[in-house]
C-alpha cells in the first residue's frame, strides 16, 4: 500500500514553486525579465489567471517586481536586507506563538552574538566604538520604556561592528520577537543597571581588541539575560 500523501498544491502554488526554484537555482537572476505572459502560460500549461496569481505570490515574497512602460514587465528582484529581515520577523513571530520558546530564541542569540563579539574586537572602527559608547551611556541614563530599545541598539551595533552583515540580518528578527514578547514585563532598574555595566565590560574588551575577552564577556552577559527572560516568560505564561 502506498504511503498517504498530503493535499495536492493548487495550480498557482505549483507554478509559483517552479518559478521560485528557477530563481533560487540561478536560472533566473536578479534583474532578469520573465518571458511574456503568453509564453509562460504555454510553458507552464496553465491559464493566464493561474499565472497571474502565482506572480502575485512571488511579488508578495519580494522575489519579483513589476515595471510599466515600453521597457516594462516582470523582473526578478534584488532582495534587500530589510526584505530578508521582514520575512524572517514574520515567520519567527508566528513560530514563537507555538513551537519556538524563549529558550530557543536566546540560544539563537548566543550562537550569533558570542562569535560576533569576537569578530568586533578584531574589526571595529573608531566610529563603531563611538556609537557603542553612546549606546552604553544612553542605556545607563534611559528610563522605561526606552531601556529595552537601548539594550537592543547596543547588540545590533556590536553585530554591525563584526563586519559580517549576515549576523545582523539573522539577529534583528530575534531581537524584535523578544522585544515584543517581554515589553509588558520589563525587569526593574537593578537589572538594567547590571546590563549597563556588562555592556561597558563588553565594549572595553572590544576597544582593547581582546577577542577572547569580548567573547567571554558576551557569553557571560547573555547567560544572565537568559535567566531573567526565562523567569519572565514562565510568569507570563502562568498569568
Amino acid at each position: 500500500m502506498s504511503a498517504p500523501t498530503g493535499p495536492r498544491p493548487l495550480e498557482y502554488e505549483r507554478v509559483a514553486g517552479e518559478l521560485r526554484r528557477m530563481i533560487v537555482d540561478g536560472h533566473l537572476r536578479p534583474g532578469d525579465r520573465l518571458p511574456a505572459e503568453g509564453e509562460l502560460t504555454a510553458r507552464m500549461g496553465v491559464s493566464r489567471g493561474t499565472l497571474r496569481e502565482a506572480l502575485r505570490v512571488l511579488s508578495a515574497q519580494k522575489l519579483l517586481t513589476s515595471a510599466r512602460g515600453v521597457n516594462g514587465g516582470t523582473f526578478v528582484a534584488e532582495p534587500s536586507p530589510d526584505d530578508v529581515v521582514g520575512h524572517l520577523e514574520t515567520s519567527l513571530t508566528l513560530l514563537s506563538r507555538g513551537r519556538v520558546s524563549a529558550g530557543h530564541l536566546l540560544e539563537m542569540r548566543s550562537q550569533l552574538e558570542v562569535p560576533a563579539a569576537e569578530l568586533a574586537a578584531r574589526r571595529r572602527t573608531e566610529d563603531d566604538l563611538q556609537q557603542l559608547q553612546l549606546s552604553v551611556t544612553g542605556l545607563a541614563e534611559a528610563k522605561d520604556p526606552q531601556r529595552l530599545h537601548m539594550n537592543s541598539s547596543f547588540h545590533l551595533l556590536l553585530l554591525r561592528a563584526s563586519g559580517n552583515p549576515l549576523l545582523e540580518m539573522m539577529a534583528r528578527p530575534v531581537f524584535t520577537v523578544l522585544r515584543e514578547r517581554f515589553h509588558r514585563d520589563e525587569p526593574g532598574p537593578d537589572f538594567w543597571g547590571r546590563v549597563a555595566c556588562e555592556h561597558e565590560e563588553i565594549l572595553q574588551q572590544v576597544r582593547e581588541g581582546n577577542s577572547r575577552g569580548a567573547r567571554r564577556a558576551m557569553r557571560s552577559h547573555l547567560s544572565g539575560l537568559r535567566e531573567t527572560y526565562i523567569r519572565i516568560d514562565v510568569n507570563r505564561l502562568g498569568d
